[in-house]
């Protein structure tokens, strides 16, 4: 039930980095991009988990939890970027998106509300 580990992507991402012309490119900003995804990934696995609880209480399909768990990666992206009503505003858009491609509204907004503690944008 779990998601990758976050000490299993850094490892990956370390390795993805370690080729020769890769890392000339990137060896001084290596350092501090390690530190910058040593920081979000942990974050993202939280994320990644705690959508996970809310899709197994709903009892979704589990070929289905990709597509919630990019919903949840969107909604902490915007988290990231927005605050206030523009936050409330863009995660609407969001889950209307989601909704339009099949997934169960009531599920998004149960992740919105209890992953993320959004409430609904009220009219």
């Amino acid at each position: 039930m779990a998601v990758r580990p976050a000490n299993r992507r850094i490892d990956k991402w370390d390795a993805f980095l370690s080729g020769d012309v890769l890392s000339k490119t990137v060896g001084e900003y290596k350092p501090k991009m390690r530190e910058q995804i040593a920081e979000i990934f942990p974050k993202l696995e939280e994320i990644e988990n705690a959508v996970k609880l809310v899709l197994a209480e709903a009892g979704t399909q589990t070929i289905l939890n990709p597509s919630y768990i990019n919903f949840g990666r969107e909604v902490w992206k915007c988290t990231n970027k927005f605050s206030g009503g523009q936050l409330i505003n863009a995660v609407n858009i969001l889950l209307n998106k989601w909704v339009a491609r099949g997934l169960d509204q009531d599920t998004l907004e149960k992740i919105r509300n209890t992953v993320f503690a959004l409430a609904a944008p009220t009219p």
